[in-house]
């Protein structure tokens, strides 16, 4: 090589030694690619999707475009051996949507692998006709604590939810110790409050819940993502979630 185009394109000293697969450019030593890197913010990866004329194609050009086949091969490999694929999770969650809307519930579920759609533990009795074992999260605002209850059964009352946290003397322990402020009120004057669904995110009012009724009777009518979250409030920071009408 010889003449101006031979010289390294970064520090136009020497001869040029390495040819960038991302744009072309032309350096001599690993301290010019970095630099030519850092000024132009360049990757150094070939774009394996760019079209590249024929005369222009070379051997590196052919062992890149294999080397991406067998990468689209990999992952639909490692897609057909997938275990939520191949159990048929698709079908389960149209079930549950079905069964859902039977009782007049509104659940949405997001697509895999959102990570509110992986945790959601909720499932569907072997029972003929079905019965929903729900995925619950429950949040506790005025001690800033967060559960989540696996597979409660839909005709559970809500009063017996809260009682397993908050009940003087059959709450577990540990979660009554977590909740000094809820297990010093009188269950009753506990306020069990579920996002209203299907508003601008702007927006936030709340269904209040009847602790004395089912999970299933208080979630007929309403709207969610995934499963059932409920904030249980103390009566004096009820004036911070604004109701629903009706509710």
């Amino acid at each position: 090589m010889s003449g101006h185009g031979s010289k390294c394109e970064l520090c136009g000293k020497v001869q040029w030694k390495y040819k960038c697969p991302r744009c072309g450019r032309r350096t001599c030593c690993l301290a010019c690619v970095k630099k030519h890197k850092e000024e132009t913010g360049c990757s150094g990866v070939r774009d394996k999707t760019a079209f590249v004329k024929m005369k222009d194609m070379n051997d590196m050009h052919l062992l890149s475009d294999y080397r991406m086949l067998e990468d689209v091969d990999r992952t639909v490999d490692n897609h057909s051996r997938d275990p939520l694929c191949r159990s048929g999770v698709h079908g389960v969650v149209s079930k549950l949507k079905k069964f859902a809307e039977k009782q007049g519930i509104k659940v949405q579920f997001l697509p895999y692998p959102m990570s509110k759609r992986k945790n959601n533990s909720t499932k569907l009795t072997r029972y003929r006709k079905g019965k929903f074992l729900w995925h619950l999260e429950l949040i506790f605002p005025q001690s800033e604590v967060k559960y989540t209850e696996k597979r409660v059964h839909e005709d559970t009352c809500l009063r017996d939810v809260l009682k397993t946290f908050i009940h003087p003397t059959e709450s577990d322990p540990v979660k009554r110790q977590m909740l000094k402020a809820y297990s010093s009120t009188p269950l009753e004057d506990c306020l069990i409050l579920m996002q209203e669904g299907g508003l601008p995110a702007n927006i936030r009012r709340f269904h209040q819940l009847d602790q004395n009724k089912s999970l299933c009777e208080n979630l007929k009518g309403k709207e969610f993502i995934e499963y059932p979250t409920l904030h249980i409030v103390l009566p004096d920071s009820a004036d911070k979630y604004p109701l629903t009408v009706g509710t």
